[in-house]
């Protein structure tokens, strides 16, 4: 009686676009590349924060030298003092060792980002072999991690396939593969506390969002807002059918997706890869 959602069941016309097929002259900035004029919003005292380039950085802890973490500092939106760093490195020391995460982490917000990223399949991030597109926000030795780049969201990411995508492992969020190379997922899930939280906060999204008819709402009141503008737009790269098929697309696979979250959460469906795949 077991059933994943979207098992064969692909909406017609739904495609996940292949990385080939991003229009001509259009690039996605890297981390250190943010638009000019575009400032992230201040959160209190701002002591540095830092994000990954291109290859960006697994957060894994190595040693106490500044050099060994290049791909955090060379690429901070601000110029974070030999202070800054070590405090950043601190964090990092006492994450590989699953010690004092309160104080070196806001492990609330973490798992906040965790659950957001896993419910939308946002795999052009922390969770892939490029691990990238995030912010560390360091202040006062405490680190917390901010989302950047969510363009290919929904599975538009390395994603093999729409089913796949719905059913993507959310205790497996990576695949399976990267989860124990990615430290600030698999330590914070190592605290039972701290996996039950994240399931909470999954659940949120599923009911409180999804489930309550709010996600329709909010969808329908940015589709009308948005409509005759994009049927109206001369420079669009799909035309107005394509985009009105591509957005009940869009809603059908988050519809799909609740489901399926909400399956692995109560073990209906199995929320590890390894599981799914046997």
């Amino acid at each position: 009686g077991m059933e994943m959602p979207g098992m064969g069941e692909m909406p017609e016309g739904m495609e996940i676009p292949e990385m080939g097929e991003m229009p001509e002259g259009m690039e996605m900035p890297g981390m250190g590349e943010m638009p000019e004029g575009m400032d992230l919003p201040e959160m209190g005292k701002a002591d540095g924060r830092f994000g990954g380039s291109g290859g960006g950085s697994d957060l894994v802890y190595t040693d106490d030298s500044l050099e060994s973490y290049e791909d955090i500092f060379d690429n901070a939106a601000f110029s974070p003092t030999d202070k800054e760093k070590e405090a950043v490195i601190e964090a990092l020391k006492n994450l590989s060792e699953g010690e004092n995460l309160e104080q070196y982490f806001d492990v609330d917000a973490c798992l906040r980002y965790f659950a957001a990223q896993t419910f939308i399949v946002n795999m052009d991030s922390y969770y892939s072999s490029l691990k990238h597109n995030y912010y560390l926000y360091e202040q006062e030795g405490q680190l917390t991690i901010l989302p950047w780049d969510l363009n290919l969201a929904f599975g538009g990411f390395q994603a093999s396939g729409a089913t796949d995508a719905v059913n993507s492992a959310i205790d497996t969020p990576m695949g399976g593969s990267l989860e124990e190379s990615r430290p600030l997922f698999s330590k914070l899930m190592e605290v039972e506390e701290y996996k039950e939280l994240y399931h909470q906060y999954l659940n949120e999204i599923v009911t409180g969002y999804v489930g309550n008819g709010q996600f329709s709402k909010t969808f329908k009141t940015i589709t009308t807002v948005i409509d005759a503008y994009v049927q109206k737009d001369a420079t669009a790269f799909y035309g107005y059918d394509e985009y009105k098929e591509a957005i009940e697309n869009l809603k059908q696979f988050v519809l799909l997706r609740a489901a399926s979250v909400e399956g692995q959460l109560n073990g209906t469906i199995p929320a590890t890869t390894e599981e799914q795949k046997n």
